[in-house]
Parts: structure tokens; C-alpha cells; sequence
């Protein structure tokens, strides 16, 4: 556990020398999502709040993707990934590291950002028992990462579509709109996303409809942990893979 939290703390201190990106990361979010909330306050006023809590948990899975699904990719980029791979903490407790660090990142993030829309006047969806939602479908988010890392060990460049896949995902799971609009085709692969299940438990939360946010994270566990195990096959059997070949320098 003390090495994973060792990661957890190098990335903290790595970004904390960064501070002018800290100012960056805090305005970034609220001008990328203000414009389609605000879209959506012009439409209807019921839509603002479901658009914000669509957007700020697609925001989750786009920062684990990128932090803990590229984490791979990353260090390989910067000559580290066969150090990784022969120290004493598995890829798993790696990217676990990862992951905690970016959990309080995302805290921080979706802080300042549910700070923005209040002053704006969007109610719901940012108050403060949401961050509670947030941070535990981010948690979600973190699960799902680990499948994709686990596939992006085994074919490398799919890394290099990571934000065509995150923005994908983002469509198809409704994060701008709701998906009963959606042709039946499309809706059945929606429900075999987890951020489908994460974002209407947290649009049920914002209209009271305690039913639906219960029903919603069954789907959200089930499918979550389908993914996961999945992604810790892959990257068992990559990483054998790879010790075996003696391939680790040249991935």
C-alpha cells in the first residue's frame, strides 16, 4: 500500500511544480462545458442542470482515460516503462497510484467548476452533496480506465485515438442529451457503457427520483465490473506476454 501511495504522492508533487497549469485546470473545465450548458438553459431551463451533470462525469472519465489509460503510453514517451515494469509494484498498484491522484484532482477540479455554474446560477447540479455523487462515479470512471490501459498495453497506438474514443463515449451516452432519443440500435449499446448508468444516476439524484438512481448503479456496478475484469485479463496477459519476449525496452 506505501508504494502505491508513494505514486500517488510523485504526481502530486510532479504537478504542484506547475502551478500556472493549476490556474489553467481551473478555468478550463467551466469554458469547456459553459456553452453547451448555457445551450441548454436557452432551451429549457429543466436541461441546464441535466447537461452539467452529463458533462462533469463525462469530465471524470476524459481524466482518467487520459492519466490512467495512457499511463502506459506516457511512460514509454518519457523512457521509464521498462523501470516500471521491473520494480517491485505490479502495473496494477501503478496505475492505482495513478488513479488516487487523480481522484483528488478531480475533486479539485469539479470544485472550482460547480463554484462557476452556482455563481451563474445553475442550482442543481451544483451543490455540494453532488460533489459526493461525483467522486463516487469517479471511482467508476477509474475501473473503466483500467480496461482501456489494459488495451492500449496490447495494441499500443490505440492510445493515439484515446480522445476520438472518449468523446465517442460521451455521445453515445448521452452526456449533452437523453438517449431515449436515440434510435433502439443505438440505445442497446449505450447500456453497455458504464458512463450511461453513471450519468442518469446523477440526473435522477437532481430530480429526486431515488428509484431510478438505485436501478442506475446496479446497471453502473454490473457493467463496471465486467469491463474491469476484463482489463485486468488483458493486462495480466500483456505484461506475461512481454516478459517472456524480454520486450519491455522496445514497447
Amino acid at each position: 500500500m506505501s508504494k502505491i501511495l508513494y505514486i500517488a504522492w510523485k504526481e502530486g508533487k510532479i504537478q504542484s511544480r506547475y502551478r500556472f497549469v493549476w490556474f489553467n485546470r481551473s478555468l478550463t473545465p467551466f469554458f469547456m462545458l459553459a456553452p453547451y450548458v448555457l445551450i441548454a438553459r436557452s432551451l429549457s431551463s429543466s436541461l441546464e442542470s441535466w447537461v452539467l451533470v452529463g458533462s462533469l462525469i463525462w469530465y471524470w472519465l476524459n481524466q482518467y482515460f487520459f492519466g490512467v489509460g495512457d499511463a502506459f503510453s506516457e511512460e514509454r514517451e518519457e523512457g521509464t516503462m521498462a523501470n516500471i515494469a521491473l520494480s517491485p509494484l505490479s502495473l496494477l498498484g501503478f496505475l492505482v497510484g495513478k488513479g488516487l491522484w487523480l481522484m483528488v484532482d478531480c475533486l479539485y477540479i469539479t470544485a472550482i467548476t460547480i463554484v462557476f455554474f452556482a455563481l451563474l446560477g445553475v442550482s442543481q447540479g451544483a451543490w455540494w452533496l453532488m460533489l459526493l455523487l461525483y467522486l463516487l462515479c469517479g471511482v467508476f470512471m477509474f475501473a473503466f480506465s483500467i480496461f482501456f490501459a489494459g488495451l492500449v498495453l496490447i495494441f499500443r497506438r490505440l492510445a493515439s485515438i484515446n480522445f476520438i474514443i472518449q468523446q465517442g463515449l460521451g455521445l453515445l451516452s448521452g452526456q449533452t442529451a437523453k438517449i431515449e432519443a436515440y434510435p433502439r440500435s443505438i440505445q442497446l449499446i449505450a447500456y453497455t457503457i458504464p458512463l450511461t448508468y453513471a450519468i442518469r444516476a446523477s440526473r435522477a439524484l437532481v430530480d429526486g427520483n431515488l428509484y431510478l438512481v438505485s436501478s442506475s448503479f446496479v446497471g453502473l456496478i454490473s457493467t463496471t465490473m465486467l469491463y474491469l475484469l476484463i482489463g485486468l485479463v488483458a493486462i495480466y496477459w500483456a505484461e506475461k506476454r512481454l516478459r517472456i519476449e524480454g520486450s519491455w525496452e522496445v514497447w
